[in-house]
């Protein structure tokens, strides 16, 4: 296993985010759906009803989540299993701002939701009918702790940085057991860096096809994200190429170079375009194994 020094050149980051599911058990129509299917055991269903059903001033929120959380699994990798990520420390300035501008649009988005809130609740009392009850829903003043935004920000581990009273024998054998898996955690942020590549060559290659099936020829369209979200990509691999793997660099520098010499007008244009770069992306992945 090799030795990877990456504590000056990465931090670990956490991000993690609350939002009200809006979501209650429904006992009563749940015992209707168990009495009326004759089910022998009381758990055989539950229902769960929608507080807010046929309103979409939540999913807005939820969305927005759903936007940071890929926005951050985009520039950091991976590392544990409990979500903490690996985020290079060139990266940190320009990721700090953004995950600062959205966590401000999270707040507003929140604030938003808690002023209308109370309107929603009687417009939900005709929406549920039968099914309503106002008990279930938590009061104004309830509802801004139900949301949060919280981003962590800690140094990686040093393999020799072991604070525990334990004997020397101890002690080295838990410092070799930190190192090593931090080695593995490295190969495997690395694996994943590697893999997005990968994921976006084959997706080149898909949709750069050219067919000719029955005497119709066939093809997929082509979208600026092909060669828009494939120049991101590799602005992203080179921060976070933590190891400096040669092989990934190479081939993010190749692919980098064929994409801006791309025009997405041809490759939409010009069956001859199409080939003509697939051919290249398919050289790319045949001298790198990927």
């Amino acid at each position: 296993m090799n030795r990877y020094n990456i504590d000056s050149c990465a931090l670990l980051v956490e991000f993690n985010a609350s939002v009200w599911t809006a979501r209650k058990l429904d006992k009563s129509a749940t015992d209707e759906v168990v009495i009326s299917k004759r089910a022998g055991a009381k758990d055989a269903a539950r229902v769960n009803k929608h507080l807010l059903a046929g309103r979409g001033e939540l999913d807005v929120i939820q969305k927005h989540v759903g936007a940071v959380r890929t926005y951050v699994y985009e520039n950091t990798l991976p590392w544990s299993d409990t979500g903490i990520r690996l985020l290079p420390t060139s990266k940190f300035m320009d990721f700090n701002d953004r995950m600062g501008k959205l966590e401000e649009e999270f707040v507003e988005l929140v604030n938003d939701f808690v002023q209308v809130y109370p309107s929603l609740i009687t417009a939900q009392a005709m929406a549920l009918g039968d099914m309503f009850d106002r008990n279930e829903y938590p009061s104004a003043g309830e509802m801004s702790h139900k949301f949060s935004f919280r981003l962590n920000y800690m140094p990686v581990p040093k393999a020799g940085d072991f604070r525990v009273d334990v004997g020397n024998e101890a002690q080295e054998e838990l410092q070799t057991k930190l190192a090593k898996l931090a080695d593995e955690r490295i190969e495997l942020a690395m694996k994943d860096a590697r893999e997005r590549l990968k994921s976006h060559l084959e997706r080149m290659m898909e949709r750069l096809k050219v067919e000719e099936v029955n005497g119709k020829v066939t093809k997929s369209r082509i979208h600026d994200t092909l060669i828009e979200g494939g120049l991101e990509l590799c602005d992203v691999l080179k921060a976070l190429n933590l190891t400096g793997d040669p092989v990934l660099e190479s081939a993010r520098a190749k692919l980098e170079s064929l994409l801006r010499s791309v025009d997405v007008g041809d490759l939409r244009k010009h069956d001859s375009a199409r080939v003509e770069v697939r051919t290249q992306v398919a050289e790319i992945i045949n001298k790198f194994n990927f």
